[in-house]
């Protein structure tokens, strides 16, 4: 974004050139790169919103848990993990729910064979 910013600056300083090459006033060729820097500036990236209470992302947890980000995924999907809530960038889940399925996955972690059996009974959250 910082780049685009400092290209379009660049445009303005030359604008009276540009302006004389595509014959327009100098005026309506600062005018566009202005709206064009406004635009850039108000669709920057938002950041991502705070946790809910007890939640965390998924990159998170695998970072915190040290347990690889696609496995979280797979669970999630499977439902053996709660969504607490999902945006565009990141799917917070309950971290009690994720801390006892890595525990779990930790004692057996398995190659090839399904590790975290889940019985009728068991409750995660």
């Amino acid at each position: 974004m910082a780049s685009l910013r400092r290209s379009l600056e660049k445009l303005m300083v030359n604008a009276p050139k540009i302006a004389e090459e595509i014959k327009l006033s100098t005026e309506d060729v600062k005018k566009v790169f202005t709206q064009a820097m406004n635009h850039a500036e108000n669709n920057k990236r938002k950041p991502a919103p705070p946790p809910p209470e007890g939640g965390i992302s998924q990159s998170e947890g695998s970072r915190k848990y040290g347990v690889r980000q696609e496995n979280i995924s797979r669970w999630v999907s499977k439902g053996y993990i709660p969504v607490l809530l999902r945006t565009n960038r990141e799917v917070y889940v309950d971290e009690a729910a994720l801390a006892e399925l890595v525990k779990r996955y930790q004692q057996d972690p398995g190659q090839g064979k399904k590790t975290i059996k889940l019985s009728e009974q068991t409750t995660w959250w």
